[in-house]
């Protein structure tokens, strides 16, 4: 696969645009493992637990990753996993308090299906990264499955600190980068 030219662009300078949030949405649930949902609502409560939550209270840490007009990808971060309005919408982050002095940031990120493996992903994660950096703040993390095909993605981006811990019986694993 050849590298697809993408421009970063942050999400303040095209968040008048709908057609750019409907786009966010499609890759969002085109990559999200569930599928079914009771009714719209639900949907809807789903997309603003892992996206609207973020680009409406952290809309400075929020990037798109272009070729053209076509969105290819996002990601949305929060600055400190333990702020209380995530806690509400987040409850499994109680779980890894222990880690959020070294690791306080973490981020959401998924690109369309059809630029998976080009680079924008890795992009993405270093202009928040850098953003990160310039607000002083010491580490980032993100949570998987322990069996998921992306932890080689994070380690390839120096997430090299793992932990695997149980919520409501499922285990999730804790993976920080210090910047």
């Amino acid at each position: 696969m050849e590298p697809m030219p993408a421009s970063v662009v942050p999400f303040k300078r095209v968040q008048d645009r709908p057609e750019v949030l409907t786009q966010v949405r499609e890759i969002f649930f085109e990559s999200s493992t569930r599928k079914e949902f009771k009714d719209e609502s639900e949907r809807e409560a789903f997309f603003q637990k892992y996206v609207g939550f973020y680009l409406d209270h952290y809309p400075e840490l929020a990037w798109i990753g272009f070729s053209g007009e076509k969105v290819l990808g996002y990601l949305v971060a929060a600055p400190r996993s333990s702020d209380p309005e995530l806690d509400k919408i987040q409850p499994h982050l109680k779980a890894f308090e222990a880690f959020f002095k070294d690791y306080p940031a973490h981020l959401h990120i998924n690109c369309h299906h059809e630029s998976r493996g080009m680079g924008l992903g890795s992009q993405l994660v270093r202009v928040l990264v850098a953003e990160l950096k310039i607000m002083r703040i010491p580490g980032l993390h993100i949570m998987t499955g322990p069996d998921s095909q992306n932890r080689s993605f994070y380690k390839k981006l120096g997430f090299d600190f793992e932990s695997e811990v149980p919520f409501r019986g499922t285990p999730i694993l804790f993976m920080g980068r210090r910047l």
